[in-house]
């Protein structure tokens, strides 16, 4: 369906047009969230009486109208196609939606193919646009046959074409796929195509028995996590998708620049609905406990806080136990220069001590 846009800061009037049957309630209820995962702010006005459906010239119910006209009848959309339409309805330009653009680089790999699947997962919970992304290096002479890079560049074309071609069914109404084959390290191409073209999130898989240990000693997307302002997400090899109900966010008591840090993760807990769990640990007399900001920043979701007194126990070992013990579905930490980010890849890359989580990690940047 093709309809005439509008600015949505004109405040569009949105109307159900119905007599309260379940089909009305169910529409509502898709409407509204809809409405909430493209964070507007817009009333509904449910049109009951007779007289006044009349007026709309509709052969049925419910209905939804938007300034007057009718855009859908006799249906009760999905959430995703009623965000869909609310999107090329409204005129929303990419900065008003969340999570609009996700980059997730592969090499054809088993753990490639799970990060994937996550990525697939969030982009239909918000209708984002996915890049795919294969980065290649030709070790060569100057003599050497120019065929050779054709060829391989090719091959690397059409196996994305071809995963591609498999993901699509799962994907949602508004979610897209598209796939890039460049030439260069993965390290700076993946961090220079994620800030240069501002992705919302990079999502990785990382590959090994060990949960996240490749994370943190100097694996690609250690690079990445170095290198990039995107918030990226690193996907165990082991981690197969689930609802992702509750997160933690593994904090030390260093500020927060900007309320812009957790903004990934406040839409992502808000969007499937999640729990928030912020973990500190004491590291001794001059710690100053979490920055109180925090508190604020993620006050529209539910959230708590959880202290451990200083012990001898581990950085690492503490957080895999609260991660545990607390069933969490993604685990997130803020990475900034000499923080507890640099502490964890530090011990991780000079010892055995190695995170054994198998949730995925997300990392901001601050």
């Amino acid at each position: 369906m093709l309809f005439k846009k509008t600015s949505h800061k004109e405040r569009p009037k949105l109307e159900l047009l119905g007599i309260g049957s379940a089909l009305n309630r169910k529409l509502k209820a898709n409407l509204l969230e809809a409405l909430a995962e493209l964070s507007l702010d817009m009333p509904v006005e449910e049109v009951t009486e007779i007289d006044k459906l009349l007026q709309y010239d509709i052969s049925g119910i419910p209905a939804l109208a938007i300034n007057g006209k009718v855009l859908f009848q006799q249906e009760v959309p999905s959430v995703s196609e009623l965000r869909q339409l609310l999107i090329n309805f409204l005129d929303l330009e990419p900065k008003d939606i969340p999570m609009k653009k996700i980059l997730v680089p592969t090499d054809f790999s088993a753990p490639a193919g799970n990060a994937l699947d996550y990525a697939i997962a969030i982009a239909n919970a918000f209708g984002s646009k996915i890049t795919l992304l294969h980065t290649y290096k030709v070790y060569s002479s100057a003599g050497m046959f120019l065929s050779v890079e054709s060829i391989i560049q090719q091959d690397a074309v059409d196996e994305i074409n071809k995963i591609i071609a498999q993901n699509k069914p799962k994907l949602e109404l508004g979610v897209t796929i598209e796939g890039k084959v460049l030439r260069g390290d993965a390290v700076s191409v993946i961090a220079d195509l994620a800030d240069l073209s501002e992705y919302d999130l990079i999502v990785m898989g990382t590959k090994g028995a060990t949960g996240l240990r490749e994370v943190f000693i100097g694996s690609v997307t250690n690079g990445v996590i170095r290198n990039t302002r995107t918030p990226v997400l690193a996907i165990p090899e082991s981690a197969v998708f689930k609802p992702l109900e509750t997160f933690v966010l593994a904090i030390d008591n260093l500020k927060l620049s900007s309320g812009l840090v957790v903004d990934t993760l406040l839409n992502l807990a808000q969007r499937f609905h999640a729990k928030v769990k912020i973990y500190h640990k004491d590291t001794g007399e001059a710690d100053q406990g979490i920055d109180p900001s925090v508190d604020q920043l993620l006050e529209p979701v539910e959230h708590s806080f959880h202290y451990e007194l200083k012990s001898d126990n581990g950085t690492i070992p503490s957080i895999d136990d609260f991660v545990a013990d607390n069933g969490a579905d993604l685990l997130c930490m803020v990475h900034r220069s000499r923080n507890l980010v640099d502490e964890v890849f530090h011990v991780s890359a000079t010892s055995k001590e190695a995170f054994h989580t198998k949730i995925p990690l997300l990392v901001l940047h601050d």
